[in-house]
């Protein structure tokens, strides 16, 4: 009986490693299929976007069609795509480029010893920053270096838009030309959200050090005022994307007409072109959702 008992526990044991091994197995393959998206980027009838397990590149048709890998050893930082060139953050820290059909691929900045902030691309020219704060610029070619500004207290906060460079110095918002003249000291208490023709449309700072509402001014400092409550979310053409309560909220730049979109949990939102929402969760995976929240697509 005894010897009876121990080949049943023996046969239990086996069996119960058994279903331990495949269920190991069968988590481990469905981990490897989950794509985790770093960045997205929409770019005409065009999807571009980072595969962070294999840091790569790829891009497929609106239509989720024709997905082709672009680069490999490609970063998730950010990315900015200029007509047929695709600029990002470099694995050094600096800018690369690559043509959005894979060609051409160059490093145009190289900030050496020093660490970047980000970058900015306007025109014939890229705009970047360094720590511990200084601005500089050079041609698309990686040409003509010219430091534009140091900052004593700068964290990377800085837009560029026509002639102009706008830019946060501790909780100050300043402006200053391109070429490095006419300092302007517009505003206190301000974070840059976005600038959009003459308006500047930023944040304010509230007794918690959270940055709240949204609220725009003029260019040149002037006619200050706030547009909604909530969080900045994107600007997509004519139109102003922010989330309050838990909704994803539309409305026109001067905030008016303003309209729930829908309330999908969305923990990064990745980018907002014409009628499409990207957006990632916390595991990584990442969806593609029309503005009401219909037509969910995973990216895969």
């Amino acid at each position: 009986l005894e010897q009876k008992r121990r080949t049943l526990m023996k046969k239990n044991i086996g069996l119960l490693m058994m279903i331990i091994l495949g269920v190991a197995l069968l988590t481990g393959c469905r981990s490897s299929e989950t794509v985790s998206i770093g960045m997205v980027k929409q770019s005409g009838d065009w999807i571009y976007y980072t595969d962070n397990n294999e840091e790569a590149l790829y891009k497929m048709k609106t239509d989720w069609t024709g997905k082709t890998k672009v680069a490999d050893n490609f970063g998730s930082g950010y990315m900015v795509i200029q007509g047929d060139t695709i600029y990002s953050s470099g694995m050094n820290g600096g800018v690369s480029k690559i043509q959005t059909d894979g060609t051409g691929a160059a490093n145009v900045v190289d900030v050496g010893k020093e660490s970047s902030y980000g970058f900015e691309v306007s025109g014939d020219w890229i705009y970047y920053s360094t720590k511990p704060g200084s601005i500089y610029k050079t041609k698309t070619d990686g040409t003509e270096k010219t430091k534009i500004a140091d900052i004593s207290s700068f964290e990377g906060d800085m837009k560029v838009s026509g002639d102009s460079i706008y830019y946060v110095d501790g909780t100050s918002l300043f402006k200053v030309e391109t070429d490095g003249t006419e300092v302007m000291k517009l505003s206190e208490n301000v974070v840059i959200y976005a600038v959009e023709g003459d308006w500047i449309y930023y944040g304010e700072k509230n007794e918690k050090g959270e940055f709240e509402n949204v609220n725009r001014m003029r260019t040149d400092g002037t006619e200050q005022s706030k547009l909604v409550e909530g969080t900045f979310t994107a600007i997509d053409g004519d139109s102003l994307y922010y989330s309050k309560d838990d909704w994803l909220y539309r409305a026109n730049l001067d905030g008016t007409a303003a309209a729930k979109m829908n309330k999908v949990k969305m923990w990064n939102i990745l980018d907002i072109y014409g009628d499409y929402i990207y957006y990632g969760e916390y595991s990584g995976a990442a969806y593609r959702i029309n503005l009401d929240g219909s037509d969910k697509n995973q990216f895969e």
